[in-house]
């Protein structure tokens, strides 16, 4: 049975105990790695990709949200979860926009933990409900208006914006549209401007749920 490789970093000894009992009962699981400090599970993440790094948020050593973003950066199949005590709304943006697919709450670990990471490698992102709550209409309304704005991207906008969601690289991206790596560049963050996003993966989500990209398009190799 092929296992769920997870690396835990946490610098507390009895929080990295309570996160190891509890997936111990899990026989789909395994930790193959444990960090007490972001810079050793940055290193090791980027040595041996995971399927899962679960990051304590108050570890110690560097920003966490730069940690997130480094491991996001070289090892993108990885799943990146935040265990956190106590999150706000902006806290929780902040870590997916640095490319965490999950930030669950220290106290559900004992009953969620497992289900939620085999929900994150089926392909589900997992974000707890923060204490100063969401903003559904605003969220909603932000959403409606970024689906109006795919609908009017030019054809090449298109093409360029499913090559993106396919995960290629600018360079790739340039070889593929004949084009030059710095036009591919301009025209890239053009396109975000307009969809009111600012990274690639929320262009890949927003380009997804608008139904431009197909499960053909992310064959491209």
């Amino acid at each position: 049975m092929s296992h769920i490789r997870i690396h835990l970093a946490d610098s507390d000894h009895f929080s990295r105990a309570g996160v190891a009992g509890v997936l111990a009962e899990a026989k789909d699981m395994e930790i193959e790695h444990v960090s007490d400090c972001m810079s050793a599970a940055v290193e090791a993440a980027s040595e041996l990709k995971p399927d899962v790094v679960i990051m304590e948020s108050s570890l110690n050593g560097t920003d966490l949200l730069s940690s997130i973003r480094e491991i996001a950066e070289q090892t993108p199949t990885t799943k990146i979860v935040v265990l956190a005590t106590r999150y706000r709304r902006d806290e929780i943006t902040q870590a997916y926009d640095a490319g965490s697919s999950a930030l669950l709450s220290k106290s559900s670990i004992s009953s969620e933990l497992p289900s939620a990471l085999r929900m994150l490698i089926a392909g589900y992102q997992l974000f707890a409900q923060p204490e100063d709550g969401w903003e559904p209409t605003t969220s909603i309304v932000r959403r409606a208006t970024q689906k109006t704005a795919v609908r009017k991207l030019s054809e090449r906008d298109r093409s360029l914006t499913r090559l993106v969601a396919a995960g290629l690289t600018n360079s790739q991206i340039a070889r593929i549209a004949h084009i030059s790596e710095g036009s591919v560049k301009l025209h890239l963050a053009r396109i975000m401007e307009e969809l009111d996003v600012t990274n690639r993966v929320q262009l890949a989500v927003i380009a997804t749920e608008c139904g431009l990209v197909t499960s053909a398009d992310l064959q491209i190799v």
